[in-house]
């Protein structure tokens, strides 16, 4: 009976994971960054991209990659998704293609990274951390010092609910061939890093 139970939570929870996956996107802003790290000659470059699912769901995509100059192969690689709800209203800025997307709740991290380039971060080298498919030895890497409820305390950690991103739509005015779609610019604290505990 017990393993009947879990099977319908799984199905159940798979299920609502293909809905929410399967809702079509109502508009993407995305943000770049690129700098060079003098100290090992690398590369490393970042994107932010904010996908509205429709008018309550988003998933906020943060990808970090570390590569070589003279040795060029790929010497990082960092995936963050985050998913939640979400709130627009029209931009404090006063632009008039501006607004204020504020992500309410956040329901859900994934979180991989791999390669020599994290070797000296608190979390090393290769992991998948993933709170909707959470197991004992996530728990293990996540909170070594220990963890009563490893997802949720992780979740709790690292949400980004209540951040508020400024995105500009260029469909509020086709006409203006200067606006984009994109993250206007990330609020001031605001960082993509998973730690331990």
């Amino acid at each position: 009976m017990k393993k009947l139970i879990a099977l319908v939570a799984v199905m159940v929870m798979i299920l609502s994971m293909c809905t929410f996956a399967s809702a079509e996107v109502k508009s993407s802003y995305n943000l770049s960054d690129n700098y060079f790290i003098d100290a090992v000659g690398w590369y490393a470059t970042s994107d932010v991209s904010l996908i509205l699912r429709d008018d309550s769901n988003y998933e906020l995509f943060y990808r970090e990659y570390y590569f070589g100059t003279t040795d060029p192969g790929l010497k990082a690689n960092k995936l963050i998704v985050y998913r939640g709800t979400y709130t627009s209203v029209e931009s404090e800025d006063g632009e008039a293609c501006h607004f204020d997307i504020t992500l309410d709740t956040c329901d859900g991290i994934y979180f991989e990274q791999h390669g020599k380039g994290y070797g000296r971060t608190p979390l090393a080298y290769a992991m998948v951390l993933d709170t909707d498919n959470w197991t004992d030895e996530m728990t293990d890497i996540a909170f070594p010092d220990g963890s009563d409820d490893g997802a949720a305390d992780f979740l709790a950690h690292h949400s980004l609910a209540g951040v508020t991103l400024t995105v500009e739509d260029l469909r509020e005015d086709l006409d203006d061939v200067t606006l984009q779609n994109m993250i206007v610019a990330l609020p001031e604290g605001v960082e993509f890093t998973i730690t331990e505990g």
